[in-house]
């Protein structure tokens, strides 16, 4: 990882926010980051809280949409920052079949996110309704 430049995060950094554009990956070394959906709404969603190995904000480089979910730093953290250009060079000497496969796969769960997060936001919305 030594191409790739290290950066400490504190914990309540926002790595990115959902809907922006990806122009960075992250890979934590160490500390957690919580992603969530639908910060703004009246429903905020936790979509899971990841950690040292794991990678985020990566699918925005493999498709140049919009940020799925917001990332914000729970406990301080040290990542590698992967930008858009670095990571396309490296993806383009990938061997093409493979980086077909990823492609798909970043669609489907794309797709499959936004299904799961409708279906949640729909059950929310009708207990809250039943409530009122």
């Amino acid at each position: 990882m030594a191409d790739f430049a290290k950066k400490s995060v504190p914990k309540g950094t926002v790595l990115f926010k959902e809907g922006d554009k990806g122009d960075e990956a992250f890979l934590i070394v160490a500390g957690a980051i919580q992603l969530r959906k639908n910060v703004l709404s009246e429903y905020p969603q936790i979509v899971s809280t990841v950690g040292p190995g794991d990678v985020v904000g990566e699918m925005a480089l493999f498709d140049n949409r919009p940020r799925l979910a917001e990332a914000m730093v729970t406990e301080d953290a040290e990542v590698f920052v992967i930008p858009r250009d670095d990571f396309s060079e490296r993806l383009g000497k990938m061997n093409p079949v493979m980086r077909r496969i990823l492609q798909i796969m970043v669609q489907r769960v794309r797709k499959m996110t936004d299904e799961f997060m409708q279906r949640k936001q729909a059950a929310k919305w009708g207990e809250n309704w039943k409530g009122k």
